[in-house]
């Protein structure tokens, strides 16, 4: 502590510029028993440092796709499956005939989703590239867990009954924008 008070002292009396310019004689303002009280650090750590670092922990979190619901991340299994179940909980499907207009056919559901996969094994990707019909997470969004930045694509085959109670087949691609927890927004 003497040698900082010492330094201190010779700064006051020096009158010297230092290498980069700084007027010395501007110490000459600095008490000779000047303490640095650290006192206060600690209370500022505790109500503001600890805080924020909780904060953005947290937002970080968020951001990466962390579900604190269920205190993990999701699979991707978990994430196509959820897609896949928002995609085949319908009733009625549209569906364009050749020389008619568009109509609604009762859908035939899938009884789950391994049967799926099963029959079309290359059918879903996350993040598989390319644009999107989505439009893209903004920052909100993805550190309140609201989107977990995935793209989830499904070549999906939709199964329906036409008017002749004939089964038919619908191609189509589907893509949806999920939450760190498994909800999807669209």
């Amino acid at each position: 502590m003497q040698q900082v008070l010492t330094y201190v002292n010779a700064l006051k009396t020096s009158h010297i510029r230092s290498e980069n310019g700084f007027n010395l004689d501007l110490c000459k303002f600095i008490p000779e028993n000047t303490m640095i009280d650290r006192t206060f650090l600690l209370p500022v750590f505790i109500f503001i440092g600890i805080p924020l670092t909780i904060l953005f922990l947290y937002f970080g979190l968020n951001y990466s796709g962390f579900c604190f619901a269920k205190m993990r991340y999701l699979s991707d299994y978990e994430k196509i499956q959820g897609a896949f179940d928002f995609q085949n909980h319908r009733d009625k499907i549209p569906a364009i005939i050749p020389g008619k207009k568009e109509q609604l056919y009762d859908y035939i559901r899938y009884k789950n989703f391994d049967e799926y996969i099963k029959q079309n094994p290359d059918c879903c990707s996350i993040n598989p590239g390319g644009p999107y019909d989505l439009p893209p997470p903004d920052l909100l969004d993805r550190i309140f867990g609201f989107h977990s930045g995935d793209a989830i694509v499904i070549n999906f085959k939709a199964r329906y009954l036409d008017e002749n109670g004939k089964q038919r087949l619908k191609e189509y691609q589907v893509e949806h924008a999920v939450q760190n927890c498994g909800q999807f927004k669209w």
